[in-house]
C-alpha cells in the first residue's frame, strides 16, 4: 500500500522549488560581482543549455521520486519520518544507474538557472554544497538503515551501483541506446523542431533588407490569426490528425479524451468538470484562444527584447514535452498552452524589433513547421506507448 503524503511532509518541494532558486539567485549575483566573473556562456546558446539542464534534472528528480513512491512504497525523506520509510529496496528503474538520482537531479538546477542568467556565480552557489551535504547525510543516516533493513540484497546493490554519477559504459548500453531506437521518430521532430528555434532566434536579430508593402503588419497578423484559429480547429476535433487504426474516436467507448482508457495514458489527458480531455488538444486550443486575444487587444506585457526571449524559453519547452515525463496530465496542457503564447510573444516583439515583412513571412512559415512537428512528436509518442502493450485493442495508435 503506497504511503500517504502530509501537507505538511511537502514542505521539503518549497525548499527546492521556492527557496533554492531565490537563494542561487542572491547568491550568485553576489559571487558574480564579488569575484568578477564575466558573463558565460555566450547568449543565445545560455537559453538552450539552461533549458537542457533543467529538463534533465527534473526528469531526474521527479521520476526518482515517483519510482521509489510506487515501487518501493516510500518517500524521499523516509528516513527523517519513520512513518514514509521505503518498505522495498529499489534496484530498477532509474536506480539501476544511480543510488542517488534525486539528489543528482535536483542538485542540477541550480547549474541550469546559472546558465540561464549567463552567471558563473549561480552555478557555483549552492550545487557542491548541497552534493557534500547529501553525502554526509546518506553516509552517516541513511545507509546504515538501509542495511540495517536490506542486509545483504543492499550490499549487493551497492557494490554494483555508484553513489551519484552513472558508468557511462552503463547508462549508454543499457539505457541510451534503446530509448534512441525506441523514440527516434519523437527525437527526430524535437531536434529539427529545436534546431529551426535556434536559427530563428538568430535570424530574427539580423538586419535585413527591407522587403515590404502597405500594411504589411496587419497582413501578417491575419496570418498569424490564422495559424491560431486552424489550431483550434484541430484541437477540437483531433481525429482529423491521428495515427489510430480507428478514425472515429471521439465518444466512443473505451476512450477517454481521445485516448484509450486503457490505463496507458494517465499522462496525456486531464479531467475537468467530471470529464476527460485530451491534455495536449486542451492546451492547444486555450493558448491559440490567449494569443487571439493578446493579438486583438495589441498589448504586450513584457519589455519587447526580454518577451521575444521568453517566448524563445515557453517554444522550446512546448516542443521537448513529450521528453519532460512528470506523471501528470496537466504538466503537459500547461506546457501547450505555453508553446502557443510563447509563439505569440515571439511574433508580437519581431513586429516590433525587425518589422521585416521577410522576417514575418519565415517565422510564420517556421511557426507552423513547429506545430507540426509537435503534433507529429505526440502521435509517435502515442505509437511508444501502444507498441509496448501486448493487449489486441481496436483503439491502438499504429
Amino acid at each position: 500500500m503506497e504511503p500517504r503524503i502530509k501537507q505538511s511532509q511537502l514542505a521539503v518541494y518549497l525548499l527546492i522549488f521556492v527557496a533554492a532558486p531565490t537563494l542561487t539567485f542572491t547568491l550568485g549575483t553576489w559571487l558574480d560581482q564579488t569575484l568578477g566573473f564575466s558573463p558565460y556562456p555566450p547568449f543565445p546558446s545560455n537559453i538552450f543549455l539552461g533549458t537542457a539542464v533543467m529538463i534533465i534534472g527534473l526528469n531526474l528528480g521527479i521520476k526518482s521520486t515517483r519510482q521509489l513512491y510506487h515501487a518501493g512504497l516510500g518517500l524521499p525523506w523516509g528516513e527523517a519520518a519513520h512513518e514514509v520509510e521505503t518498505q522495498r529496496l529499489v534496484v530498477d528503474g532509474i536506480y539501476a544507474y544511480s543510488r542517488n538520482p534525486m539528489v543528482l537531479g535536483y542538485s542540477l538546477l541550480p547549474v541550469a538557472m546559472g546558465l540561464m542568467f549567463r552567471s558563473i556565480g549561480m552555478m557555483l552557489s549552492l550545487t557542491p554544497a548541497v552534493l557534500v551535504l547529501n553525502y554526509i547525510i546518506v553516509k552517516t543516516r541513511e545507509e546504515p538503515r538501509l542495511l540495517e533493513r536490506f542486509g545483504d540484497e543492499y550490499l549487493a546493490y551497492k557494490a554494483k551501483t555508484p553513489f551519484l554519477f552513472p558508468r557511462w559504459d552503463n547508462l549508454l548500453q543499457g539505457f541510451l541506446v534503446s530509448y534512441v531506437k525506441d523514440h527516434r521518430d519523437q527525437l527526430t521532430y524535437a531536434l529539427l523542431a529545436e534546431t529551426s528555434l535556434l536559427v530563428t532566434s538568430i535570424f530574427v536579430s539580423q538586419d535585413l533588407p527591407q522587403v515590404d508593402f502597405p500594411r504589411h503588419e496587419t497582413v501578417s497578423s491575419i496570418l498569424f490569426g490564422a495559424i491560431c484559429i486552424l489550431g483550434i480547429i484541430a484541437g477540437i476535433a483531433p481525429k482529423w490528425c491521428t495515427f489510430a487504426s480507428r478514425s472515429e474516436r471521439r465518444g466512443s467507448d473505451g476512450v477517454a479524451g481521445h485516448h484509450p482508457d486503457c490505463g496507458h495514458f494517465p499522462g496525456h489527458t486531464v479531467k475537468w468538470g467530471g470529464r476527460v480531455f485530451c491534455a495536449g488538444c486542451s492546451g492547444l486550443v486555450l493558448g491559440a484562444v490567449l494569443s487571439l486575444i493578446g493579438l486583438v487587444s495589441g498589448g504586450y506585457p513584457l519589455d519587447v527584447v526580454v518577451g521575444f526571449w521568453f517566448g524563445v524559453l515557453l517554444v522550446g519547452l512546448g516542443l521537448v514535452q513529450h521528453f519532460i515525463d512528470l506523471g501528470s496530465g496537466w504538466v503537459h496542457f500547461w506546457l501547450n498552452i505555453c508553446f502557443v503564447v510563447g509563439a505569440w510573444f515571439m511574433f508580437a516583439a519581431i513586429q516590433l524589433i525587425n518589422p521585416s515583412f521577410l522576417v514575418s513571412v519565415y517565422f510564420l512559415a517556421v511557426t507552423v513547421f513547429w506545430i507540426y512537428a509537435r503534433i507529429r512528436a505526440s502521435q509517435w509518442t502515442h505509437v511508444v506507448v501502444c507498441r509496448g502493450c501486448d493487449t489486441k485493442c481496436v483503439l491502438r495508435f499504429e
